[in-house]
């Protein structure tokens, strides 16, 4: 071990111990949404902690300490000159506006919810086996639901059916589609309720995300989608889907090449395969020079897709950033897709791929 460098030395401090408040942030973060505390802040306009927890009937105590810690943190404003805490437009965006692009409170959820995993993955490391994504309960499912949702809202019906050929006139006259990897079931609501003369199918795997799914039907009150757990019901063996989709699926599933040959025998030959994956380089040399939320990626590879891909034995483990548009060319087309088409579709997480036979 060489001789310290002083300098190299405090650096290196300042930069772990911003990750360690990071990581004490993301459940104080999750408490705030809880409590409505951001909502209350926005509400109110500048505030002390004193006008925040009468706002919202809790202690004063609690809410100035939190307001304290997070305006330290810079996710709310405090001006010393008139001592009133704020929460900026920006903020408003990221943490409270579910309706907004740059919402990403679902992150927060996401990274508090595998907190406890850790015991569990300091076995996964010696045994090689991962956790399927109900052994990290429902606060995860919730935080990839929330941090999934803009798109799905938002943009695929308006933005991403349109760059289907032919499919917005089949489902306005009467198409049948899954959505396999459904997760709370946005995708196949947002359909649903755009298409009413169309059929829909969520599968999915994980029965935590399928009482999300139900609940979220439910209260959309739609009658022309049905859920399904793939291992009670799996998709059709002959063509029947005119549209299947997948969002952020095959990169986590333990058996992607079987998956994709499950799609490829379900769609129509007429059919089309919209399927969202993680935008990444091929080689991690470039994803660590180039990608500005490889640190992010990878880190949610290790506590929740990884881990997933390799909750079973032989488990393919592709990770996060494992389902390059290289990879996926290579597995679409050795499962008997031969259109593959990049869609021209703006996100800075994700690509998106149109197959077809």
């Amino acid at each position: 071990m060489s001789a310290i460098d002083e300098k190299k030395l405090g650096d290196f401090l300042k930069q772990t111990s911003g990750m360690v408040t990071a990581g004490f942030n993301c459940a104080i973060t999750v408490l705030g949404d809880r409590l409505d505390l951001y909502q209350g802040l926005a509400e109110l306009g500048p505030s002390t902690s004193v006008g925040l927890a009468k706002h919202l009937n809790l202690h004063e105590r609690w809410v100035r300490e939190w307001l304290q810690q997070q305006a330290c943190i810079g996710q709310v404003e405090y001006s010393p000159a008139s001592e009133l805490f704020s929460l900026s437009p920006e903020a408003h965006a990221v943490l409270v506006d579910e309706d907004h692009p740059a919402y990403l409170m679902g992150g927060f959820d996401s990274a508090l919810a595998v907190f406890p995993a850790v015991t569990k993955l300091e076995e996964a490391f010696r045994t090689g086996l991962g956790m399927s994504y109900d052994e990290h309960g429902p606060d995860c499912a919730c935080g990839i639901e929330r941090m999934g949702a803009f798109s799905k809202k938002h943009r695929l019906v308006t933005e991403m059916v349109p760059l289907i050929p032919g499919m917005h006139q089949r489902l306005l006259s009467g198409a049948k589609v899954a959505d396999v990897g459904c997760g709370g079931g946005l995708a196949v609501i947002a359909l649903a309720q755009a298409y009413p003369e169309s059929t829909f199918v969520g599968y999915d795997t994980s029965e935590v995300a399928l009482d999300r799914a139900r609940a979220n039907i439910a209260e959309a009150g739609l009658d022309n989608v049905r859920l399904c757990n793939p291992f009670q019901e799996a998709l059709p063996q002959q063509p029947e889907f005119d549209l299947i989709t997948t969002f952020d699926v095959i990169h986590d599933t333990p058996y992607p090449q079987s998956l994709i040959e499950q799609i490829h025998g379900a769609v129509k030959d007429d059919g089309f395969w919209l399927c969202e994956d993680i935008k990444g380089f091929d080689t991690f040399a470039e994803n660590l020079e180039q990608h500005p939320i490889a640190a992010l990626l990878y880190s949610f590879s290790v506590t929740v897709c990884m881990n997933s891909g390799l909750s079973t034995a032989d488990g393919a483990g592709l990770g996060t950033l494992g389902f390059t548009e290289q990879v996926a060319r290579q597995m679409t087309g050795a499962s008997g897709f031969t259109g593959f088409e990049k869609l021209d579709v703006e996100n800075p997480m994700n690509n998106y791929y149109l197959l077809s036979k």
